[in-house]
C-alpha cells in the first residue's frame, strides 16, 4: 500500500509538471503573440507621419552661444525653415520685458547686473548687455525679422502690458503664425479677453505664493486654472507629465506644448505621443534628426501623394 501510495504520488508530481510545462509555453506564446502585435502598432503608427511642432528655446541653436537675441533668431530660422511641412510646425520661443522707458523688449531673467529690468531704461539695458557682447533686441524687431519666415510662440513673463503686446503682434502677423503664453494666470485671462482669436496658453512648472504645496498641485491638475483663464493650450515642464496628465488634457481637448526636453531618449519618447502638440527645446537639430528617425517613410509619404495628384490629373 506505501508503494501504491509513493507512485500514486510520484505520478501527480509528474502530471503537474506536465502541465505547468504546457501553461509555460501557451504563456510564452500568448507573450510572443502580444509583442508582435504591439510591433505591428507600433510600425503602423510610426509608418503615419507625426505631426507636431519643433520650438527653439529662446531661439537656442548648437552653434549659437546667445539666447533671445537677432542673431540666435536668424540661425534657429536658417535651422528649422527646412524642416517645415504639413507634419511639422518650426517656431522660435522667446520672452518679453518691458524696460523703464516702455519698451517691449526680449530678454529673460528678471535682473541684468542685479538691477531690474523694469527699473533700467532701453539705453541703459544695451550698454549693458553690449558690454557682454551681445544686444537686447526690440520685440518689433523681431517681429520684422520673423514675419512670413517662421511661427512664434511668445511668453510673456509680467502682466501689464497685454493690450501693447497684442496690438504689436496683430500688426505684424496672421493668428495663425503665432500663440501667446504666460506663467501669469491674469495675463492669459486678460489676452483672452482683449482678443478671443489669440491662441493663449497657461505655462506649468514654477512654484509661487504663500502655499508652495497648493502651487505645485495646481502645477500636475490645471484643470481648474485652465477654466478659469481660458487657456487654449497648456504648456507643462516634461516633469509634470505624470498622473495621467496628457490623458486629462485630452479630455479637455487642450493641446499640450512641453518644455524643455533636450536629451535625445526623451524627444524619442515624447514624439511618439499623439497627444503632445509641441516640443520645446534647446536643441532643435537633434529634435529634427529624432523626428527624421521616427518617420522614415516622411519622403514616402510626400511622393505617394505627388503620385496621387498626378493619377488625379
Amino acid at each position: 500500500m506505501e508503494v501504491g501510495y509513493f507512485i500514486g504520488v510520484v505520478s501527480a508530481i509528474n502530471q503537474r509538471q506536465i502541465l505547468d510545462n504546457q501553461n509555460q509555453q501557451s504563456d510564452r506564446r500568448i507573450s510572443e503573440s502580444v509583442n508582435c502585435v504591439m510591433n505591428q502598432l507600433d510600425r503602423i503608427s510610426l509608418a503615419q507621419p507625426l505631426k507636431i511642432s519643433i520650438v527653439a528655446h529662446r531661439g537656442k541653436t548648437a552653434t549659437v552661444k546667445s539666447e533671445n537675441t537677432i542673431e540666435a533668431f536668424q540661425k534657429a530660422i536658417f535651422i528649422l525653415r527646412d524642416c517645415a511641412s504639413e507634419f511639422v510646425t518650426p517656431q522660435i520661443e522667446f520672452d518679453l520685458r518691458m524696460s523703464q522707458d516702455g519698451y517691449l523688449i526680449c530678454y529673460h531673467d528678471e535682473s541684468i547686473d542685479d538691477i531690474e529690468i523694469k527699473d533700467l531704461q532701453y539705453h541703459q539695458l544695451q550698454s549693458i548687455s553690449r558690454s557682454k557682447g551681445f544686444e537686447i533686441p526690440l520685440f518689433e524687431d523681431i517681429l520684422k525679422l520673423c514675419r512670413n519666415r517662421i511661427d512664434l510662440d511668445i511668453e510673456i513673463k509680467e502682466e501689464g502690458y497685454e493690450e501693447r503686446v497684442i496690438a504689436l503682434t496683430t500688426e505684424y502677423l496672421e493668428y495663425s503664425s503665432f500663440v501667446i503664453k504666460s506663467f501669469n494666470d491674469a495675463s492669459v485671462r486678460r489676452i483672452k479677453d482683449l482678443d478671443p482669436q489669440i491662441k493663449v496658453g497657461l505655462l506649468l512648472g514654477k512654484v509661487t505664493g504663500k502655499f508652495p504645496v497648493l502651487s505645485i498641485l495646481a502645477q500636475f491638475f490645471p484643470e481648474y486654472r485652465i477654466f478659469k483663464t481660458g487657456a487654449d493650450f497648456v504648456s507643462p515642464n516634461f516633469r509634470l507629465l505624470k498622473f495621467g496628465f496628457l490623458w486629462r488634457m485630452k479630455l479637455l481637448k487642450k493641446e499640450v506644448y512641453v518644455w524643455t526636453v533636450n536629451e535625445e531618449w526623451r524627444l524619442f519618447k515624447l514624439m511618439r505621443s499623439k497627444y503632445i502638440s509641441a516640443i520645446i527645446t534647446d536643441k532643435p537639430e537633434l529634435a529634427i534628426q529624432v523626428l527624421d528617425a521616427l518617420q522614415p517613410t516622411h519622403s514616402s509619404f510626400d511622393r505617394q501623394s505627388k503620385l496621387l495628384n498626378n493619377m488625379d490629373n
